[in-house]
């Protein structure tokens, strides 16, 4: 995700929020959980002045409109299933506050959209695996950028998890719950994949500077995670595989001189949904699935974006069937 390609709150302005989702040119992740594989969610403008959140078949049919949000050119939404695939996380920007987010919930079917915080800045959220939490990115009123939690109805008091100056986002749950993987800039590194503990215990970094990585998703079984390279950078980005303890990096995707992003496992561990502009439309981002070994890719949904200079908008997550 180029969350910036940036980090996919509160702020004392707009452009602190702006500069930081600019930041991350390549971008964000997340952890699927097992069960029957259900319907993909996305975000798209499909022609349209606003971006707006969908879910589709696996195989791309029924695609259906499920939020009618205020017209937006925020289009990083980053939307999440609950580990039961009834509800979908997200983030979005209103009228008043562009550039700084908060979190919303919403059914699977569209009904009963719930606002969770009015921080302004609070984005790229995962669910815990017994949907009692979420870990998500916050931006403090100085600007710096933490990962915290909270309960996933929004009540109650959010915790920081990280506290040091560098930039973190998109905090990822491992399906056990114990660790989470997320990024970071610690260091002055570009991006690097790291991972601690679930109360922010010991940090771990993965992925060493020169990769430039950048973690979507865990799969459901906890062996691998599947990460970009070049995060932050203009250059292409592939999709990769790790395992939890930094070893065993294999590449999965050769885009060419594309960009393969946003990987997420399906929920019994068979495919991996991504985003990517290697069809050649100038700033169009297809939805593509693939096996877990990176063979067998195929296009499911052409026309979902009119722009993407960024590279955040589509973000596909696999939700389970309820």
């Amino acid at each position: 995700m180029r969350i910036a390609r940036v980090a996919r709150s509160s702020f004392t302005s707009t452009i602190l929020f702006v500069a930081l989702v600019l930041l991350f040119l390549a971008a964000p992740a997340w952890a699927t959980f097992p069960g029957t594989n259900g319907r993909i969610a996305f975000v798209a403008n499909r022609g349209a002045a606003s971006w707006q959140l969908y879910t589709m078949n696996p195989d791309g049919s029924d695609i259906v409109q499920i939020t009618n949000q205020p017209p937006t050119f925020w289009d990083s939404w980053f939307p999440e299933f609950s580990p039961d695939g009834q509800k979908i996380v997200f983030c979005h920007d209103t009228l008043e506050s562009f550039g700084n987010p908060d979190l919303y919930v919403v059914n699977a079917d569209g009904t009963g959209l719930t606002r969770l915080t009015f921080d302004g800045g609070d984005c790229a959220a995962h669910w815990s695996p017994d949907g009692t939490r979420l870990v998500f990115a916050r931006t403090l009123p100085n600007g710096k950028g933490v990962i915290a939690t909270m309960n996933a109805d929004g009540t109650g008091k959010k915790t920081s998890l990280t506290f040091d100056v560098w930039v973190k986002f998109w905090p990822i749950y491992t399906p056990d719950g114990k660790q989470i993987v997320f990024f970071s800039t610690k260091g002055g590194l570009i991006s690097a994949v790291w991972i601690m503990d679930a109360d922010g215990s010991h940090k771990r970094q993965l992925t060493a500077p020169a990769f430039e990585g950048f973690a979507f998703d865990v799969s459901p079984d906890g062996q691998h995670i599947a990460v970009i390279d070049h995060q932050n950078t203009p250059r292409p980005t592939a999709i990769l595989q790790i395992d939890p303890d930094g070893k065993h990096l294999k590449q999965l995707t050769r885009p060419g001189s594309a960009h393969d992003e946003d990987p997420a496992y399906s929920p019994d561990g068979t495919k991996i949904v991504f985003a990517s502009d290697r069809g050649g439309a100038v700033g169009a981002m297809d939805i593509y699935i693939m096996n877990p070994d990176g063979s067998d890719v195929q296009r499911i949904t052409t026309g979902l974006t009119v722009a993407c200079p960024d590279l955040n908008c589509v973000t596909p997550t696999w939700g389970a069937k309820p």
